[in-house]
């Protein structure tokens, strides 16, 4: 027989509540922090431990792979070196690229030239100043010319220098790029690729995952949508398929909710999706392990739904 949605759902809240009563009569309702007046509710569900930073990491460049530092299950810092493609010839451009930014001849010259013939249209001052006419006057225009012409040198000499440094800075980014780094703090999952394998720029080569936070996914009845709000401290115990208890499902891990899915699920239209996200520094908590959640209302979520808003309702609703 069929049980009607209205019936589930009020079953469902009952067992809630009277899960909260009983873990409040055991102490439980006190808040995790120290304080009074916070109510468990435990949710029906099992809640499923997920990774929160975990990524396939990839080459930024096209090459061969010349060196893995890593081995899976070996751990690595954020920015930490997982492996180097051949770089030889990027090694070799940089140094090319650093003489060429390191040459100060040419705006030696040019200055030079310019301090020439800038003493020289001083000359041609101060002579036309005794004597009108001590320096013919095409003199002066050509003096006044070359003048110009170091000047608009040493322009293109500095303009030079500018060109030469970015592009030893190009080629100081291109051989940092023949080194695959970790984009955070994790440990190795899987390998993908070895030494001397060619791998395609964006290629993947090893997949990382951080053990030090985790998430877990749970939904909380309908009913208590509107009293679950980001923020809510949350406990979590371990629960295992196991025939034999696992130490770990006597432990429990404190956390909070950061995700309070707008959207309730297509699918029976009677729960809403949470996440919560948790410290693992012992690295107990494993992604694909489910638990019982339970989450801390603060005492104004506890008394009940918050007032619904009966203001102007827009056309067409009822």
């Amino acid at each position: 027989m069929r049980i009607p949605r209205s019936i589930a759902a009020v079953a469902a809240g009952s067992i809630l509540l009277l899960g909260a009563a009983a873990a409040a009569q055991n102490g439980g309702a006190q808040d995790p922090a120290g304080g009074q007046g916070y109510q468990p509710l435990p949710l029906p569900d099992l809640a499923r431990i997920d990774w929160i930073e975990k990524s396939a990491v990839a080459c930024l460049r096209e090459g061969v792979l010349e060196k893995m530092e890593l081995r899976i299950g070996m751990p690595v810092e954020a920015n930490g070196t997982i492996g180097y493609l051949h770089r030889k010839f990027a090694d070799l451009t940089v140094k090319k690229a650093q003489r060429q930014a390191e040459v100060l001849g040419p705006m030696e010259k040019a200055q030079a030239e310019v301090e020439v013939a800038t003493a020289v249209v001083a000359r041609d001052r101060v002579l036309n100043g005794r004597r009108p006419d001590m320096v013919a006057a095409e003199e002066v225009a050509k003096h006044h010319g070359e003048l110009q012409v170091a000047l608009a040198s040493k322009r293109e000499a500095t303009e030079k220098q500018g060109i030469d440094k970015a592009d030893l800075d190009l080629a100081v980014q291109t051989l940092e790029e023949h080194t695959i780094r970790a984009p955070f703090r994790g440990i190795v999952t899987k390998r993908m690729k070895n030494p001397g394998e060619s791998v395609r720029a964006n290629e993947a080569v090893v997949e990382l995952g951080n053990l030090d936070r985790l998430a877990a996914d749970c939904y909380v009845p309908i009913e208590y949508a509107y009293r679950v709000k980001e923020g809510q401290a949350v406990e979590l115990q371990p629960k295992s398929k196991s025939r034999t208890p696992l130490p770990i499902e006597r432990k429990r891990f404190r956390g909070k909710i950061t995700f309070v899915d707008p959207e309730i699920q297509p699918i029976g239209e009677t729960a809403v999706r949470i996440r919560a996200e948790f410290e693992n520094p012992g690295w107990e908590l494993r992604p694909g392990l489910e638990g019982q959640m339970t989450i801390f209302l603060p005492p104004e979520a506890a008394a009940g739904n918050p007032p619904v808003d009966t203001g102007t309702r827009t056309a067409g609703t009822r």
